[in-house]
């Protein structure tokens, strides 16, 4: 509720750039929270599954090597919060 008051008091001031402002200080409050709490991602390399199998014997695999056969990376932005 509080986002809403905030955002129709700025529509009530009458300039556009601070509507435009406000939405995009709420995104980016909304994508670091979602950083904070969710920081982990599925691997890009792997989509998740740790695993790649060979293509000649396909019951051999290896691990992946972008992600070090966790499966998961941390997304875009996270570092700053983990101290990485």
């Amino acid at each position: 509720m509080i986002v809403v008051d905030v955002v129709l008091l700025a529509a009530d001031s009458g300039s556009g750039n601070t509507v435009l402002l406000v939405v995009v200080v709420v995104v980016v409050l909304g994508w670091l929270v979602s950083l904070v709490l969710h920081p982990w991602t599925a691997c890009s390399a792997c989509k998740g599954s740790p695993r790649h199998f060979g293509s000649v014997a396909s019951k051999s695999f290896r691990l992946c090597s972008a992600c070090g056969g966790s499966g998961r990376q941390l997304r875009f932005g996270a570092r700053m919060f983990r101290g990485e």
